[in-house]
């Protein structure tokens, strides 16, 4: 299967939302579409029901808050499941941006997520954040599992921003789909990162990895009138047998 993860840049309503960002997802040609930072707010019945007629009628959302905070949509071509997995306490904020789901036809799990930019006061939860990760992770290391969006770190971020927990991952069973040139993120200044990631345990072979900028006419970042400050990221899945 082909799957891809692609931060909406919603930002909880702080920046316009672009209704074409519907049909620019669907133009990404995947089984199963893992979209961070999700807050469409009136426009949401009208983008799902995009996906839905496209063939991206299996959709599962992260649990809604009960305090503002961006949302996790994945929406696949294939039968989803809820995923049985312990959603962590210590905020609202990450658990309404992690959504846990299962393909019944392929005994895979996967794991949306994307890591709040704690910050200030709340910097603190950015090393239980990662914690939370780094123990799921764990658990799900010897099943055909993939976690994968916007991690808003590095392979080189330091120790401060969380980029050791985020090797220990690497360096315990899990790799990486790695595209040979490019970035996800763009930032206002030029800058650009790695942040959005697919991670898979040993038994998931990723090929065909790429940071897609644009498709069909649809300019997802890099300029001035692109639907988000994100790149996509999707790749190619096999599933092997692991002795």
């Amino acid at each position: 299967m082909r799957i891809a993860t692609w931060n909406l840049n919603n930002r909880v309503g702080k920046v316009r939302f672009r209704p074409g960002a519907a049909n620019a997802a669907v133009a990404l040609d995947v089984d199963v579409l893992v979209l961070t930072e999700f807050f469409p707010q009136q426009h949401e019945h009208r983008f799902r029901s995009t996906l839905a007629s496209a063939g991206w009628d299996q959709q599962l959302m992260s649990a809604e808050p009960t305090e503002v905070a961006n949302r996790i949509l994945i929406a696949s071509k294939l039968p989803l499941a809820q995923l049985p997995i312990e959603l962590p306490t210590f905020d609202q904020q990450f658990p309404a941006n992690l959504v846990a789901v299962s393909l019944p036809s392929l005994g895979l799990s996967i794991v949306g997520v994307r890591v709040p930019a704690y910050s200030g006061k709340n910097a603190p939860l950015l090393r239980q954040a990662w914690e939370w990760l780094e123990v799921s992770a764990a658990s799900l290391a010897h099943t055909p599992a993939i976690i994968l969006g916007d991690l808003n770190v590095s392979t080189t971020s330091a120790a401060s921003r969380c980029g050791d927990h985020f090797r220990r991952i690497l360096e315990s069973g899990w790799h990486r789909a790695a595209p040979s040139e490019g970035a996800t993120y763009f930032g206002h200044s030029g800058r650009s990162s790695e942040i959005d990631h697919v991670l898979g345990t040993s038994h998931c072979v990723f090929t065909d990895a790429a940071y897609i900028k644009s498709s069909e006419g649809f300019e997802y970042c890099g300029s001035s009138g692109a639907i988000s400050d994100h790149a996509a990221l999707a790749c190619q899945v096999d599933l092997q047998l692991v002795p």
